[in-house]
């Protein structure tokens, strides 16, 4: 049965251990670090209580992108931020503890050695007591950005954990009254900064470049003692028909595998030189085990939609929807309707929301698998972007992705959507919500298809 074959082929890839983690750790001298702010002058380390009153004093609140807009929203993101042009570090003696940390950090992500790991400069954050930041993802600040790196300056405070999740699983950072505190995480990772209770919590913050790196080497995986097995379920999965479809008569094999992916990435930031932890370790044993049975490999992006609807029905004819997405530092309205009906049935003439008034949400109105969101229905996955082995990249002729093609990685449950939409009250119809989610994908096909 091809169901087992996929169980199989997913259990097997689970099985590679992770060449890194999301997210690392790592303290240090602050003796090397000389920074000076315009309006405060040089900074003193570890920071007094004074000294950062008067950081914030020369600050701004921070703001979010959404598109071209700059926003501001303190239900979101509460912090001081001081701008970039007052900050002066001195970057020849700062290099000295930046470079090899940025080293330690490089090997414990999991990239290679070949990958030439930097950072830029992106602000000098303060929070004072009762600040915070929301749960979060980062956007791409700069071409080759896979994550950020914070630099918590060393000073007395209480509260103010920065907290990085990926997949249920979390990593916590207090900072240290006396050395610096580095954290280096992947883009895509959810994150958070607790409320301040005392005291003052200050970071440098920079996008992460990695840049020079190769892809996944298939050579390092060709006597693991896992590929031959995976090589035959390989062929397993593309010799047994499935049971035949409206639309395809007789019983076939499957075109494809679909085997998704753990992180998330942007169309800009995707690549065989681009995987994260471990996605490339795993796209490396599928690479040898695909070479073994003689299929054709790619990469994808895919977008995974869940469709939940209540069994709660209703005879009320009045219609509502939203739909909200992800934007910088949580989560905007971008439409909003209620539809009602007047006496004769005809439908009122909508009057929208403007949704530049609704304001961000740090989290969904209505969470995925949640009670408020009814019985999951179904999910589809479409391809949305690809890139074979050569590296040539475009939209795939193929974009469907069937029940009997598809081998998931990670559960999608612990990824967060970047958009929903909620639609209520329809007739005798229940509500529906809908969530897209954003994978990552290895593409397997026989040859010549």
């Amino acid at each position: 049965m091809t169901d087992k074959t996929l169980r199989i082929i997913g259990e097997l890839m689970g099985s590679v251990p992770p060449t890194g983690t999301f997210a690392a750790r790592r303290t240090g001298s602050a003796e090397n670090l000389l920074i000076e702010v315009e309006g405060v002058g040089p900074i003193r380390l570890p920071v007094t209580p004074a000294q950062a009153r008067r950081l914030c004093e020369v600050a701004r609140p921070a703001r979010y992108g959404m598109r071209e807009q700059t926003l501001l929203d303190a239900t979101v993101r509460d912090t001081w931020e001081v701008p970039r042009e007052r900050v002066t570090v001195d970057e020849r003696q700062w290099r000295e503890t930046l470079l090899p940390m940025l080293d330690i950090l490089r090997a414990e992500l999991g990239l290679a050695p070949d990958c030439g790991l930097s950072a830029e400069l992106h602000s000098m954050l303060v929070y004072e007591p009762g600040q915070f930041f929301a749960r979060h993802q980062d956007s791409e600040k700069a071409d080759g950005m896979i994550g950020t790196l914070v630099v918590t300056l060393p000073s007395t405070f209480t509260g103010g954990e920065l907290v990085i999740e990926q997949q249920g699983t979390k990593v916590t950072d207090r900072g240290s009254p006396q050395e610096l505190s580095f954290v280096a995480f992947y883009g895509d990772c959810e994150h958070e900064v607790l409320p301040v209770t005392d005291g003052f919590r200050i970071t440098l913050t920079y996008n992460l470049v990695a840049k020079g790196r190769t892809g996944p080497d298939a050579a390092a995986f060709a006597t693991h003692p896992s590929v031959a097995l995976l090589a035959e379920q390989l062929r397993a999965h593309f010799t047994t028909p499935m049971e035949s479809f409206h639309d395809q008569p007789e019983k076939r094999p499957p075109h494809q595998l679909v085997y998704l992916l753990d992180h998330q990435y942007s169309q800009q930031g995707f690549g065989w030189d681009q995987l994260k932890g471990g996605d490339a370790a795993r796209t490396g044993m599928m690479l040898a085990a695909a070479d073994i049975a003689g299929y054709d490999m790619s990469l994808a992006l895919a977008e995974v939609e869940d469709s939940y609807e209540e069994d709660d029905y209703t005879s009320w004819m009045g219609i509502y929807r939203q739909r909200w997405e992800r934007v910088e530092d949580g989560w905007k309205c971008v439409e909003s309707l209620d539809m009602e009906f007047d006496e004769d049935g005809e439908m009122v003439e909508p009057v929208p929301d403007d949704p530049a008034s609704l304001p961000v949400l740090s989290s969904l109105p209505l969470v995925p698998d949640s009670e408020d969101v009814g019985e999951l229905r179904g999910s589809t996955i479409t391809l949305t972007w690809l890139i074979d082995r050569s590296g040539a990249s475009g939209e795939p002729a193929v974009r469907e992705v069937r029940d009997e093609e598809l081998c998931t990685g990670a559960s999608k449950s612990t990824l967060e959507p970047f958009a929903s939409e909620i639609e209520g009250y329809m007739g005798n119809e229940g509500n529906n919500a809908n969530f897209w989610y954003r994978r990552a994908a290895i593409i397997i096909r026989p040859r010549q298809w």
